[in-house]
This record gives structure tokens, C-alpha cells and sequence, in this order.
């Protein structure tokens, strides 16, 4: 009853997944469909389904397609402020999904050192 309650309030308003109780926001469901409805949600996944490559392609924050080229060769490289952490805010998550979106930035391939190999800056 409660994840049904949950999935119909997230559905609606991406946002309530930070009210849910930590249970429903490690639920990949719950999470998903908060985090297709408003990607900056996502900061608020558990389980660390925020670093996990499904959840950041429905937040809009990866591609969606693995091997998509870009027109231009270079990188736009995000700031390791940028971060999806419960207390951060959601302009860094809404920045990069504008990004994407714009006519000019959308042609670079975007780098986020926090959601990338944590072994290694390249």
C-alpha cells in the first residue's frame, strides 16, 4: 500500500520522493518514475541508484545512447561541485540537463568527474 501510494505521488510531482521513507527511495520503481517525472529527484534515490547508469539516463543526466558522436571533439567537463547528494541543490542536476538541450552546448560530450570511474580523472 505504501509503494503504491508512493508510485502515484511521484508520478504526479517528482519532487515527493524526499518525502518518502528511505525503504521507497531505494525502491528502483518509486525511483524511477520520480526521477522520469523530474530528474533532479534523483538526488534523493538511496542506494546509490543515484550513481547508477539507468537512473542518471532517466534523469536526463547521460545519454541515451552509449556510443552517440558529437559534432564537436571536446568536452565540457562539470565542476566536482556538481553533485547528486540529498543536500545539494537541484540547479546542478537541472544545468546539465539543459545542457544537453541547448542548441550550441548540446554538440559537446558532457564529463562528470562525480558520476564517472572514481579510480581515475581521465
Amino acid at each position: 500500500a505504501a509503494k503504491k501510494s508512493a508510485l502515484a505521488k511521484v508520478e504526479t510531482d517528482g519532487l515527493a520522493l524526499q518525502h518518502a521513507g528511505d525503504a521507497l527511495r531505494s525502491d528502483q520503481e518509486v525511483v524511477l518514475a520520480a526521477v522520469k517525472k523530474w530528474g533532479p529527484s534523483l538526488r534523493f534515490a538511496k542506494g546509490n541508484l543515484n550513481q547508477n547508469p539507468e537512473f542518471l539516463k532517466a534523469a536526463g543526466l547521460w545519454d541515451d545512447v552509449e556510443e552517440r558522436v558529437y559534432e564537436r571533439p571536446e568536452k565540457a567537463t562539470l565542476s566536482v561541485k556538481f553533485s547528486l547528494a540529498e543536500t545539494s541543490t537541484p540547479y546542478a542536476s537541472m544545468f546539465a540537463q539543459e545542457m544537453k538541450c541547448d542548441p550550441f552546448l548540446g554538440k559537446f560530450k558532457t564529463y562528470n568527474p562525480n558520476v564517472s570511474c572514481k579510480d581515475s580523472c581521465d
